[in-house]
């Protein structure tokens, strides 16, 4: 404390020569002045005081024979005299920490911790609903209340928390876990589609089909009734159901289509964003063909964001071509979409032709699980 005390009030470093010169430091101990760091040299004495005691020296000397000079001036009062003509650097310096001050009451960076599945745009979109966004005033945040909301607009959600750290926002999230289905519910086997019964493995449920058996979609495969001689039991029903199904699958491939192709023609448009305001960097818009890819550069400062960004679109410039394909390319096609878009075996297929397209017809045959729980309805009869 006293280094800084000495500080703000200005140090002088001095020198006493004379008529006995030592007489000097009695002087000023009767007159109040504090001296320290006092050393003699070569008939001279050597001292530091603070720079307003050096007014008092000229009444306590004036008899004395002594003279003092200043060696060297220390502190804050010197340190700002330098610059006291220089009004901009000092008003700079006052709207500078003043800024800094008026942006501290503001939240500027906003994270998302603990989140999986849930996508970090989609929890922060949902907070932008609710107003928490970049630029808005801490004070306009209620961390429990909000969090609640929060909640209520992300049904996958379990738990949320805000928590405001300087001007940073965290934003922490539990997400739901899917649970296992209530064993309480009576429920149905229905069939998905149409088909030969080839499999069956119920573990619980009254199965009203065989192997062999041909099935529409929606009947009953395994009922959730249960009767006995004494009774009545509703039940979960449980299984698997592997049906032989046919689908029909028709796909065409036109024999001309228009391609775009990249040119070798680039630029990019950048915009410059400080907080919340957004400055484009560019003038006019693109015209033609093109393709566009995003990027966002921010400044960081030891390892935290800071909110100043460079957005930057680049701009691929594309060319469109008319392609034709023959009639034999048109059918490969068409073969290998048959392959990757559909599962099964083909059971029959045929491929026509046209002056614009190429067509195929198949029908795949597919072993498949069609058993699809349903709750069980009861009705109420008249």
């Amino acid at each position: 404390m006293l280094f800084l005390y000495r500080f703000f009030c200005g140090v002088l470093k001095v020198e006493f020569f004379g008529v006995y010169p030592e007489k000097v430091l009695n002087l000023c101990a009767r007159n109040g002045i504090n001296v320290w760091s006092a050393r003699y040299k070569k008939q001279k004495i050597y001292c530091k005081m603070i720079a307003r005691d050096f007014l008092l020296l000229h009444k306590i000397l004036r008899k004395s024979g002594i003279k003092v000079h200043i060696l060297e001036k220390r502190g804050f009062p010197f340190f700002i005299r330098k610059y006291n003509k220089r009004f901009g650097i000092v008003l700079g310096l006052i709207i500078f920490f003043s800024f800094l001050q008026i942006m501290s009451g503001y939240i500027w960076i906003i994270d998302v911790v603990g989140n999986e599945t849930v996508k970090e745009s989609e929890i922060i979109s949902h907070c932008e609903e609710i107003g928490i966004k970049q630029g808005i005033r801490k004070s306009k945040i209620s961390p429990k209340a909000d969090a609640q909301e929060l909640l209520l607009k992300n049904d996958k959600l379990a738990w949320g928390s805000l928590n405001i750290e300087g001007c940073r926002l965290t934003v922490n999230v539990t997400e739901i876990t899917e649970k296992d289905a209530d064993n309480s519910i009576a429920t149905n086997l229905v069939a998905t589609a149409d088909g030969i019964v080839k499999h069956i493995d119920v573990k619980s449920g009254n199965c009203l089909v065989k192997v062999g058996d041909v099935v529409k979609k929606g009947d009953v495969l395994v009922s959730g009734i249960i009767e006995n001689m004494s009774e009545t039991k509703f039940v979960r029903c449980r299984g698997e159901i592997f049906a032989e199904t046919q689908t029909e699958v028709i796909l065409k491939e036109n024999l001309t289509r228009k391609e775009t192709v990249p040119n070798g023609k680039l630029k990019n448009k950048r915009a410059f964003e400080f907080f919340t305001l957004k400055i484009p960097l560019y003038l006019g818009a693109e015209k033609g063909l093109f393709e566009t890819e995003n990027s966002v550069w921010q400044l960081k400062l030891f390892g935290q964001n800071l909110p100043i960004k460079i957005h930057t679109k680049k701009f691929i410039f594309k060319t469109e071509h008319t392609v034709k394909i023959s009639p034999e390319k048109a059918e490969e096609k068409l073969k290998d979409r048959l392959k990757t878009e559909y599962k099964g075996s083909v059971k029959t297929q045929q491929i026509t032709h046209t002056k614009e397209y190429a067509q195929l017809y198949a029908v795949m045959v597919d072993s498949r699980n069609i058993a699809k729980s349903e709750n069980l309805i009861f009705g109420v009869g008249n």
